[in-house]
């Protein structure tokens, strides 16, 4: 399963040095690990192909393997258990070189994030 919304690229920006997407990503024993991703250059984009009205945004734009890719908010699903979303990849936000430079910070966002999404697939399920 790979949930993503598609984008139409506006216009393109360089990246300051020190830009990153932060994911956290669930394991068995339900600890998040924290990964960065270097933002290559910032776009414009505007959503396609989706239910609600087009809407703009800017996102930063990483390299993925052998591609680049638009940041989005779910990036990979390989496990979907009955109390977590193991193995899930979360974009959790970006990470200014002059902020947030506290892993904590971002292991309460991905935790946060979870805690939500498991949420959501309960209310479904009922």
């Amino acid at each position: 399963m790979n949930v993503t919304k598609r984008w139409k690229i506006l216009q393109i920006v360089a990246a300051q040095p020190g830009w990153q997407a932060v994911y956290g990503q669930g394991s068995e024993g339900r600890e998040v690990n924290i990964s960065n991703r270097v933002i290559i250059c910032w776009a414009l984009v505007e959503t396609i192909g989706v239910d609600d009205a087009p809407r703009t945004e800017v996102r930063g734009v990483v390299q993925e393997s052998n591609r680049l890719v638009i940041v989005g908010d779910l990036i990979t699903t390989d496990k979907i258990g009955e109390q977590d979303a193991v193995g899930n990849q979360y974009f959790l936000g970006y990470n200014d070189p002059e902020a947030h430079k506290e892993s904590d910070y971002w292991i309460n966002q991905a935790n946060l994030l979870r805690k939500a999404t498991n949420g959501k697939r309960a209310e479904q399920r009922d």
